[in-house]
């Protein structure tokens, strides 16, 4: 019997973050910002779109869903025509139709859709609904410090390139362009004397926690992960099994590959939501300067419940003010009616990282 889930979330000021946790183990993490509002689609959403283009030598159609930064992309068969369930449809330039969001956009690509309906030719393109899992997002409240905490801990794990192996080892963990690589790693984990043991129960143990660190980032696409080699063939069936066995609960679709000569076992898994890395990071790996900005709005929030009634000074770097400067969400009063209006924000060089928040 699996154990039971719990939940954290967090709606705090630019964003709502939620967990997804096993035996006190996140497992899976969602993050909704308010400045995706009408400038990217989501998984599950439904939209009235326009088609804009259609592109045979691609195979698609372009529809325009009212975005900012997001225009969705159609498959077309071999056939010109677009499946809308059992049926073959043709679309034409300029058509009324409604759509779903089947895959969020993700390295580089437009999000992808699955035709629903035709006939919407009068219609302005907009959203007609969210996935109910983001219609709960909109209902959460703001957590206590000690639930915010755990989620900074976790959301911070989830995009450190190492991660642990219970029981000893680390898995480094390379999103590229091309697919995610995965290493194992021995470290320093403890083991008995027989190599062939010991390398398979490090390598089952890895495979579990790389279920684990794949479904928590959301990382999806081509995966390979390099095992530590093994020689007995018996072992090598038996590292198999253990990688189907720790996806086996996995909400997404995979397509496992197997075990090459080379110890690297390959699989593929289906993109629905963006890789959590894309979400809060630059394409240079650091930090994005929305993620900091609202790093630092927390950073105030905290100060200000820890120091009731002191004036809290935050200092971040240039870049971090210019942004909050021409936010478009409403943070002054949100943050003004969490702790009154007692802080000053003032910007400083530096790292763009860095948040000086103090109570005065």
């Amino acid at each position: 019997m699996s154990e039971p889930l719990e939940m954290w979330i967090d709606a705090a000021i630019g964003e709502t973050r939620e967990a997804l946790v096993r035996d006190g183990r996140p497992i899976a993490l969602r993050i909704a910002r308010a400045s995706d509002e009408g400038r990217r689609a989501r998984w599950g959403e439904l939209y009235c779109a326009r088609v804009r283009e259609i592109d045979r030598r691609r195979r698609g159609a372009f529809l325009d869903l009212g975005l900012r930064d997001d225009q969705g992309f159609l498959p077309i068969g071999d056939d010109g025509r677009v499946r809308m369930r059992r049926e073959r449809v043709a679309l034409r330039e300029g058509q009324g139709v409604v759509v779903s969001v089947t895959r969020e956009a993700a390295r580089g690509k437009n999000p992808v859709l699955e035709l629903s309906e035709t006939g919407h030719d009068g219609e302005a393109p907009h959203r007609i609904a969210q996935h109910e899992a983001d219609e709960a997002l909109v209902l959460a409240r703001p957590a206590d410090a000690a639930m915010r905490g755990k989620l900074d801990a976790a959301i911070e794990d989830a995009l450190a390139r190492t991660a642990p192996i219970p029981g000893g080892g680390a898995l480094t963990i390379e999103p590229t362009a091309a697919l995610v690589a995965i290493d194992v790693d021995s470290g320093a984990r403890a083991g008995s004397g027989d190599p062939e043991r010991f390398a398979l129960d490090l390598n089952i143990a890895a495979a579990h926690e790389a279920a684990r660190q794949i479904r928590l980032r959301s990382l999806a696409g081509l995966i390979a992960i390099d095992f530590v080699s093994m020689r007995a063939k018996s072992h090598n069936k038996q590292l198999e099994d253990a990688v189907r066995d720790a996806f086996a609960g996995d909400p997404w679709s995979i397509q496992f590959g197997g075990l090459s000569r080379f110890g690297v076992f390959d699989m593929a898994r289906s993109q629905l939501r963006a890789p959590l890395h894309e979400q809060l990071r630059d394409p240079d790996g650091r930090l994005s300067v929305e993620t900091v900005a609202l790093m630092a709005l927390r950073a105030i929030e905290r100060e200000g419940r820890a120091q009731t009634g002191r004036q809290i000074a935050c200092t971040v770097a240039p870049e971090i003010k210019a942004w909050l400067d021409a936010a478009e969400i409403d943070w002054r009063a949100q943050l003004s009616n969490s702790i009154g209006m007692r802080w000053t924000l003032d910007a400083a060089p530096g790292a763009r990282d860095r948040i000086d928040a103090r109570a005065l």
